[in-house]
């Protein structure tokens, strides 16, 4: 943690607190005692690895993604940290008022519309769909035929039992 406190020449006083986590200093430690990661230190200070890599930090990353070395208290900290920010940033976003009213459109854009072509006569342009788990009735039919017409919106119902072959 970080925290810097600026007094202004008008008695405008300036408090900034950064928070940083502890891991990076802890994951660079580990790393250098690490048997299987300190050779590639050796190969990024040489040049002759593309995919190792070291972060503004000095953290040893492989692909741009920190290599988090064998150390079995470290990675469970890590886990620990991570499934209790799972938790709280739901929470956060639930109850804050920008978060809320920015919709982001998960989807794809619409093409351009069609129109619908309207019949010229009832029943020319029907559909049909079944309904079905509803409740038993007195002659054992659970389900519904529903035709409905396009123009008019009128359908007629129909009971049938749903192991009615087509």
């Amino acid at each position: 943690m970080f925290a810097r406190l600026s007094l202004f020449d008008d008695g405008r006083l300036l408090a900034e607190l950064q928070v940083r986590p502890t891991w990076n200093d802890q994951i660079k430690e580990k790393q250098l005692l690490d048997e299987s990661l300190v050779p590639h230190f050796g190969l990024v200070e040489n040049g002759e690895t593309v995919d190792f890599s070291l972060n503004s930090e000095g953290v040893l990353c492989f692909r741009g993604r920190v290599c988090v070395p064998r150390d079995s208290d470290l990675k469970q900290s890590i886990l620990q940290e991570v499934h209790r920010l799972r938790r709280e940033v739901p929470d956060f976003v639930g109850k804050c008022l920008t978060c809320q009213k920015v919709k982001v459109e998960h989807q794809l854009p619409s093409r351009l519309l069609q129109p619908v072509k309207i019949p010229l006569w009832k029943w020319v342009r029907a559909t049909m769909d079944f309904v079905s788990g509803l409740a038993l009735t007195p002659t054992n039919k659970d389900s519904e035929l529903v035709i409905a017409d396009q123009l008019t919106k009128s359908a007629h119902f129909i009971p049938v039992h749903t192991d009615y072959s087509l």
